[in-house]
């Protein structure tokens, strides 16, 4: 399956370089106690947010909270996500544009890794995830912090 998964990303990544598009994804940014939960996929190696691609007709909170619930089998419904930063960049041949969704835990959750899309998930204070490699967005999002 992580086979299926990096070549899936691949094969983007060439569609990307040849059609040179503009996407649009949704992320989430889980914190909880300061923490913040971080994602290490099977087909990068750089520590991410959980979320993915925006479907025609959906919000980034929805996209988000769908996202979420593929990824970590966590269900927060997109009204409890805020707005946490936007920014587009050109990034992998594209010109992508990433809203990341915040939501502050009370307890951290019950995360489940499949070992399959998802290869790691670390809840890290902003310090410990600024120096680790991240992708560009979640790195932007943090200078902040």
């Amino acid at each position: 399956m992580r086979f299926a998964y990096r070549s899936a990303y691949w094969a983007a990544r060439v569609w990307w370089f040849i059609r040179r598009p503009q996407t649009f994804g949704a992320v989430v940014a889980l914190w909880n106690d300061g923490r913040i939960l971080l994602v290490q996929t099977s087909y990068r190696r750089c520590y991410t947010l959980p979320g993915g691609f925006m479907k025609s007709g959906e919000t980034a909170a929805e996209a988000a909270s769908r996202e979420l619930a593929e990824e970590l089998q966590l269900f927060i419904p997109p009204a409890a996500l805020k707005l946490g930063w936007c920014g587009s960049r050109r990034f992998e041949s594209r010109e992508d544009t990433v809203t990341i969704c915040e939501v502050l835990l009370d307890a951290p959750p019950a995360i489940r890794v499949d070992g399959r899309e998802l290869m790691r998930a670390d809840w890290k204070t902003p310090t410990e995830a600024r120096s680790m490699v991240l992708l560009p967005h979640v790195r932007d999002y943090l200078a902040g912090r």
